[in-house]
């Protein structure tokens, strides 16, 4: 009797323990690569902005615009995102590790084709909420995160 207390005991200390171990540092699959998560599906609020930038009312009422669509850009390409996860997940995937088919090849470089264009769609948008900024705004902006919509894997391009 002793013996299970001692069990029982240990396992309510052990499972709040094992519940607080981050996600994203667990190792993928028994492969011992980090998973990262994906780009968020916005940037940032438009009151964090207008804070840390110190904009105007008129400016705020000038770069809304602009700002609603870079967030817009950044919540498409979230979507697109997960139904390509999806899309592989029901397919059987790729499994890291092992170097993928040409079919799987030309899918990721379509993918990254793709999420380059929404990319620089978001790009356009940043460079319009900047240029509607004072100088010293501009060096605050600069100093902010730029918003991305996908993490490029391996240097970028198209494998040949």
């Amino acid at each position: 009797m002793r013996s299970t207390m001692l069990i029982l005991l240990g396992l309510c200390v052990a499972t709040p323990l094992v519940a607080q171990t981050p996600q994203g540092d667990a190792p993928a699959a028994g492969m011992g690569q980090r998973r990262f998560p994906p780009p968020p599906d916005h940037w940032m609020t438009i009151d964090s902005l207008t804070q840390t930038l110190g904009l105007t009312p008129a400016q705020r009422t000038k770069i809304t615009p602009a700002y609603t669509a870079l967030n817009g850009v950044m919540k498409d390409a979230a979507a697109r995102r997960q139904g390509i996860r999806q899309q592989m997940q029901a397919s059987g995937g790729f499994t890291p590790g092992q170097e993928p088919t040409p079919e799987q090849r030309a899918k990721f470089d379509s993918v990254r084709t793709e999420m380059q264009g929404f990319q620089a769609e978001a790009d356009q948008w940043y460079a319009t909420i900047r240029n509607n900024l004072t100088p010293d705004q501009q060096t605050k902006f600069d100093a902010l995160p730029k918003p991305m919509v996908f993490r490029p894997m391996g240097g970028g391009g198209p494998r040949q």
